[in-house]
């Protein structure tokens, strides 16, 4: 089976899965030998690799992880809050693109979050930057994280109302997103948080779209959504109760995005398997360490090869 990897090509390019043989989209690495199309018209990753002198891009495999100074945190009713994070301009824009989340220490372990909002100071050179995240806490990692929000920590002779350790951003949020048309009318049916990665790209990639957005406000409040949503109309539904409703909203669409849990993905996903390629969902169900390195997210094909889902799709 082919691979599509979603960091080929960029600064993540070559990895650590090309340095142990493994790359599923380079059977140079793996077989020694090139299969790659005719048509493929981009940087050769395995190329790239051994003038490189066989390091990979990213030392370690992983981003390098730094302190994110809280700059804000607005809560809302039960538990959700909205978490505004000082970062760099260049990691601020490159964080507004579809699909992208963040990593956030807790405990010794990463927390996968996608990113809510961005923006940055677009007067000068070297101006910082902003991400928004939205931040439900449900277990022990992500309770810790909201703590964080008010611990204090001195450093550069401020005192920080907060600090998060981050790393990223990582690209691999969305399954399908190749297929994302912003020239085509989109049918969006999102659940809680989930609706994360629609907010952050609405603003840039999708301008101008014609979007029909059906929300389950399960574990959102209003003010949430009026502060995210007020200039575009949505229309309430529950996953659990209208699935005929939502069944008929994908049938009526072209392009749709479903953005919710594993559970409801793939119980909606199995009515319409004839659709599974082409619907655009949320990937955060494969989501460990985000590079391919710990395994977590291993998944073996039909054909015997194990891939690691958080980097590669079919």
């Amino acid at each position: 089976m082919n691979y599509k990897c979603v960091d080929r090509g960029s600064v993540r390019c070559p990895c650590a899965l090309m340095e142990a043989g493994q790359c599923y989209t380079c059977t140079m690495s793996r077989e020694g030998k090139c299969d790659c199309s005719i048509d493929w018209q981009g940087v050769c990753p395995y190329n790239e690799f051994l003038q490189g002198g066989r390091i990979p891009a990213l030392k370690g495999g992983l981003p390098e992880e730094f302190a994110a100074e809280v700059l804000s945190i607005k809560k809302y009713s039960g538990q959700l809050a909205a978490v505004r994070l000082g970062v760099g301009r260049g990691f601020a824009r490159r964080c507004d693109i579809a699909g992208s989340f963040i990593m956030a220490s807790a405990l010794g372990c990463r927390v996968p979050l996608s990113v809510l909002k961005t923006g940055w100071d677009r007067d000068g050179k070297y101006g910082r930057g902003w991400i928004e995240i939205a931040l439900q806490p449900a277990g022990p990692k992500t309770k810790e994280l909201l703590k964080s929000c008010r611990s204090r920590e001195v450093r550069d002779n401020r005192k920080l109302s907060g600090v998060w350790k981050i790393s990223g951003p990582f690209g691999a949020g969305l399954l399908n997103r190749e297929r994302l048309n912003r020239t085509e009318p989109l049918t969006v049916i999102a659940k809680g948080t989930a609706i994360a990665p629609f907010i952050n790209m609405r603003e840039s990639f999708l301008q101008g779209t014609q979007i029909k957005l059906l929300v389950d406000d399960d574990k959102l409040t209003e003010d949430f959504l009026v502060d995210y949503l007020s200039d575009c109309p949505w229309e309430k539904v529950s996953l659990a109760e209208d699935e005929q409703k939502i069944l008929a909203a994908i049938d009526e669409a072209a392009q749709v995005m479903l953005l919710a849990s594993p559970y409801y993905t793939e119980r909606i996903l199995g009515m319409r398997p004839d659709r599974k390629d082409d619907i655009i969902t949320a990937n955060h169900a494969n989501m460990c360490c985000g590079a391919g390195i710990c395994g977590a997210c291993s998944y073996t094909d039909k054909d015997g090869a194990t891939v690691r889902r958080c980097r590669c799709i079919d």
